[in-house]
C-alpha cells in the first residue's frame, strides 16, 4: 500500500518533519512507528531498495546530522520518549519508551489480538533501560494494560540486569550501561558516595551489589 501524503506547510515537531519526508500508511506491514494519535509512520518495509529501519529514521533529522558518534539504540529510545512514539514491527516486536496513549494502546491491541504469531513487548524508560519484557500471542486488552502498568510503578526492581556491568579505576567504581557503553553511575572508593545519572537511579541497588561482589572477588 502506498504512503498517505499528509504534508503540512510548516512542520512543528520532529514527528511532523518525518511525516513530511516519509508519509503515513494504513498498511501495518509498511509501518515502523505508531504515532501518539494512532497513525502509522511509513517506512516502506516491503521495498528492499527504499525501506528504512528504525535507526535510519533519526538520520533524516537535522539534530542528528553531523554528530560524531553513530546513531545507536539508546538515541532511538530517547527520541521515542520525546516524541511519544511506539516502535513497531509486524514481524513480532513492540517497543515503548513512555506509557502508550489510549489510542496507541488500541492500535496495538487491534493489531495483535487476532494474530497467532508471538510478539515481544519491550518496555523501556527514556534512558534506554529495559524495565520489563514480555512475549504475547493474541493478547487481551487487559493483558496489554497490565504490561504497560509498568510505567505507573515508582520503583522498578525487575529491570534487565544483563544491561549493566562494573568497571573501576584507582578512585571510582563505575556502573556501565552496556547498550550505550557509558558510565551511568559512579561510587567514590574513599567517600563511598554514589552518584547516578538521571533515568538510572533505580539501578543503585544493583550497582551496590556489583561493588560488593567485586570487592569480595
Amino acid at each position: 500500500m502506498e504512503a498517505i501524503n499528509e504534508h503540512t506547510n510548516v512542520p512543528v515537531s520532529d514527528t511532523d518533519k518525518l511525516i513530511e519526508v516519509l508519509g503515513l500508511t494504513n498498511d501495518i506491514h509498511e509501518a515502523g512507528y505508531i504515532l501518539p494519535d494512532g497513525r502509522l509512520l511509513h517506512l516502506d518495509r516491503s521495498n528492499c531498495f527504499k525501506r528504512k529501519n528504525h535507526l535510519d529514521v533519526l538520520k533524516l533529522l537535522p539534530d542528528f546530522l553531523g554528530q560524531e558518534h553513530s546513531i545507536i539504540d539508546t538515541d532511538m529510545i530517547a527520541f521515542m520518549a520525546k516524541e511519544q512514539l511506539v516502535r513497531f514491527c509486524i514481524d513480532g516486536r513492540i517497543h515503548t519508551a513512555v506509557k502508550p496513549s489510549s489510542i496507541q494502546l488500541r492500535k496495538i491491541y487491534t493489531t495483535l489480538a487476532y494474530r497467532s504469531n508471538p510478539f515481544e513487548v519491550i518496555v523501556s524508560n527514556a534512558a534506554g533501560m529495559t524495565l520489563s519484557q514480555h512475549t504475547v500471542s493474541g493478547p487481551t486488552m487487559g493483558a496489554l494494560v497490565n504490561i504497560f502498568k509498568t510505567y505507573d510503578i515508582k520503583v522498578h526492581d525487575n529491570f534487565s540486569t544483563d544491561e549493566f556491568c562494573l568497571e573501576e579505576d584507582e578512585t571510582h567504581f563505575k556502573l556501565i550501561f552496556r547498550p550505550a557503553m557509558k558510565a551511568v553511575g559512579q561510587c567514590n572508593k574513599k567517600s563511598q558516595m554514589i552518584k547516578m545519572d538521571e533515568g538510572f537511579k533505580e539501578a543503585t541497588s544493583l550497582f551496590m551489589s556489583l561493588i560488593k561482589q567485586g570487592v569480595q572477588d
